[in-house]
């Protein structure tokens, strides 16, 4: 019973998290998922019933996916601040038409509120669907060996990286544009924070009878010129020097993409100084400061403590601990989940402003990387509770 269990939270993780499965011919790289447990989840699905139902339910959502299309950067109704449509363009999530202007400009801050009429940008949508989509058909393909799976998503990747007519030039210069203000920010490159979901997912289609040499060739240096990207151009040297869960966030976005890019030098340098982040974010008891003067506090320290789980995940690649790393006077990721448990599990009243509601998914991500990895009691006794 208790193996069964264990099972299904590894399985329940994995669809979570995007992170479910590699093929056959070769071992693929992994920057998120541990492939041992995850070959040993599919081998114990040809007896264990309820990694079957689990599977029948990702082979259910990456059939859906089989007929749908992403819209590429090219196809948006706005023209991009440099005249070129391959740019990707997003605009500020929490800034509005300021009302004592005529012509709302230059747009004022809500924070925590989304303005909706962002959407009608669309390549946001489309770059969070390329890592949906994509992550969801690999995983897929591995679990099921089924190649329509494999098909589908190489074919997304060769859209959005490759293919001429639909291709995104690899850099964010023109992320959350502040209307009025600007053409672009550093603070944009959040925008694709979710990328290493997406770059296990890769690694799994490359061992494919659908994705060729050239396609991977291709791929690869998409992200090779992202990263550098990343660290050279002055939106990414600005979101570089942010402090709160932007600079986390950018941390994992270059570690996981040098990891893919097999620069495990870089990767190992982002490991190493997050030691000095950890410092610099958290306090003694676990608080991070600069997400608790957030309108969503609450939100915000969920979600920064999954991109340091992130961070933790792959710092094992290259043999660092960041888990169990502490500072001289306490400070420490364990700290961290313990200090916004008894929050979450509702023992104590969330004493900072929250203007929506109080929501586990970011936190219940974040706790499933600790599994196995950091002593959560709350967690342990209440998992449940976050699946």
């Amino acid at each position: 019973m208790k193996k069964n269990i264990a099972l299904k939270v590894l399985v329940c993780f994995l669809i979570i998290l995007s992170f479910l499965g590699i093929i056959n011919a070769q071992t693929p790289k992994l920057f998120l998922a541990d492939f041992n447990k995850v070959a040993g989840v599919k081998k114990s699905a040809v007896t264990n019933k309820d990694i079957q139902k689990q599977i029948a339910l990702l082979q259910k959502n990456a059939d859906q996916i089989l007929d749908k299309q992403i819209v590429s950067v090219v196809e948006k109704q706005f023209a991009t601040p440099c005249g070129n449509k391959h740019e990707y363009m997003s605009l500020a999530s929490y800034y509005w038409p300021d009302p004592s202007k005529p012509d709302g400009l230059p747009y004022i801050r809500k924070d925590g509120q989304r303005n909706p009429d962002n959407d009608k940008i669309t390549d946001h949508k489309g770059f969070d669907d390329l890592i949906k989509y994509v992550t969801t058909l690999s995983w897929a393909y591995y679990f099921t060996n089924d190649e329509k799976y494999a098909a589908k998503g190489v074919s997304l990747l060769r859209f959005w990286c490759i293919d001429t007519a639909t291709y995104m030039l690899p850099n964010l210069n023109h992320a959350q544009i502040i209307m009025g203000t600007d053409t672009g920010r550093g603070i944009g490159i959040i925008d694709v924070h979710m990328i290493p979901n997406m770059l296990d997912g890769i690694s799994i289609l490359e061992s494919s009878a659908s994705m060729s040499k050239a396609d991977a060739k291709a791929i690869h240096q998409w992200f090779d010129q992202f990263l550098a990207w990343l660290q050279t151009s002055v939106n990414g040297k600005q979101e570089f020097a942010t402090k709160n869960n932007h600079k986390t966030y950018y941390e994992t976005l270059v570690a996981s993409i040098a990891l893919f890019c097999g620069k495990q030098d870089v990767a190992k340098q982002v490991f190493t100084n997050a030691k000095t982040l950890m410092a610099s974010q958290f306090e003694p008891d676990g608080k991070l400061p600069l997400e608790l003067e957030r309108t969503n506090a609450f939100s915000y320290t969920s979600f920064c403590l999954k991109a340091w789980s992130m961070l933790s995940t792959m710092a094992e690649k290259v043999n660092l601990d960041l888990w169990h790393f502490q500072t001289n006077d306490g400070r420490s990721i364990q700290k961290g989940f313990e200090y916004i448990m008894p929050y979450a599990l509702a023992e104590k009243k969330w004493e900072y402003q929250q203007i929506g509601p109080i929501n586990l998914k970011e936190l219940s991500q974040a706790l499933l990387f600790t599994k196995g990895k950091l002593v959560i009691p709350e967690y342990n006794n209440n998992a449940s509770k976050f699946s």
